[in-house]
């Protein structure tokens, strides 16, 4: 049993949102941080209640299907959680808003004093919703072109990993309820209690991706051609990366290639391949504590001077400087 809250802070009423299709994986995280919150400090720090549009049970993404104790609009919550959904590429956002259309309805037609937290794709149904209108919001990476032109009422700061506003909190990736949840905690518990429910639960210091390497993975690209070029690039040791050679696994030309990489991306081919490398340096040496001789060596670099000086001129950092400032502590 939790105790009644010993601060002046009532606690936080957060509803978890259930709609078809949806990513519940972030939501049990979430409750599973809620519950052991209020368990660290003996008192009530957030109340968990699972919503829907009504009570009817929603099919999740994964499958099986999950039932609502409250429908949104008599859950009473000083917050809803929107969860991610799964999408195969920006080009997929039409379909879902329409499928989801009473979903964007129940977040639009919240009181006002109702924050709306979402992260991952699941931003794309706080932003239909206008919840997002005239502030700043994050998302995940790969939806940043399609985002910022159905929604360019909303100041989109995609290198940010969090962005509170007014109405609406969001958060990038599909862990974003982790900072999300972190946020709203560490204004509601003394600086020892969260360390220890981090401990607790081994969160990991939630990351903030550079700039120079946003956008460089494979979620970012609708080309299926391009998906398996990015494959190639990230298998193929850096003083192999040849226009032609990726062209020729391809079975394309060098210049019709270059076309769909500076189409696709903005950036020219070989630029484009090396900044692939780099972010893979980057997880490197955020992920492992491998030497930058060593990550050097695994990832085909001639030298580690020739990565150091890469990495650095990509990123205005140095290596080491950006694995202290990037990598899990």
């Amino acid at each position: 049993m939790v105790l009644p809250s010993s601060t002046s802070q009532p606690p936080l009423r957060v509803a978890l949102l259930l709609y078809p299709g949806c990513m519940p994986a972030g939501l049990f995280a979430a409750a599973d941080m809620a519950r052991a919150a209020n368990l660290r400090a003996q008192a009530s720090v957030m109340d968990i209640c699972w919503a829907g549009v009504d009570r009817s049970p929603v099919p999740t993404w994964q499958g099986p299907a999950l039932a609502p104790t409250v429908a949104l609009q008599h859950a009473e919550a000083d917050v809803v959680l929107v969860p991610g959904l799964w999408l195969s590429s920006p080009d997929q956002l039409q379909g879902p808003l329409q499928q989801l259309a009473p979903v964007v309805q129940a977040l639009r037609a919240l009181p006002r004093r109702t924050q709306v937290w979402s992260y991952c794709a699941g931003v794309l149904l706080a932003a239909a919703s206008g919840r997002l209108r005239g502030q700043g919001a994050t998302a995940t990476w790969w939806l940043r072109a399609a985002l910022e032109q159905q929604f360019a009422q909303v100041d989109w700061r995609f290198d940010e990993p969090l962005v509170a506003g007014p109405t609406a909190t969001t958060a990038a990736g599909a862990n974003g309820y982790l900072p999300l949840m972190l946020h709203a905690l560490a204004a509601r518990l003394p600086a020892q209690a969260l360390t220890d429910l981090q401990e607790l639960l081994m969160l990991p210091r939630p990351r903030t991706a550079h700039p120079a390497f946003a956008g460089h993975d494979l979620m970012t690209l609708a080309d299926a051609d391009l998906r398996r070029a990015m494959l190639w690039v990230q298998r193929s040791p850096a003083t192999d990366l040849r226009l032609p050679a990726l062209a020729q696994a391809l079975g394309l030309s060098p210049r019709t290639l270059a076309r769909r990489v500076q189409a696709h991306t903005g950036l020219t081919a070989a630029l484009w391949m090396r900044r692939i490398k780099l972010r893979q340096a980057s997880e490197a040496l955020c992920d492992t504590p491998l030497p930058l001789k060593r990550i050097a060596e695994d990832l085909g670099f001639a030298s580690e001077a020739g990565l150091h000086r890469a990495f650095r001129q990509a990123t205005g950092q140095t290596p080491l400087a950006y694995r202290m400032a990037h990598g899990a502590r």
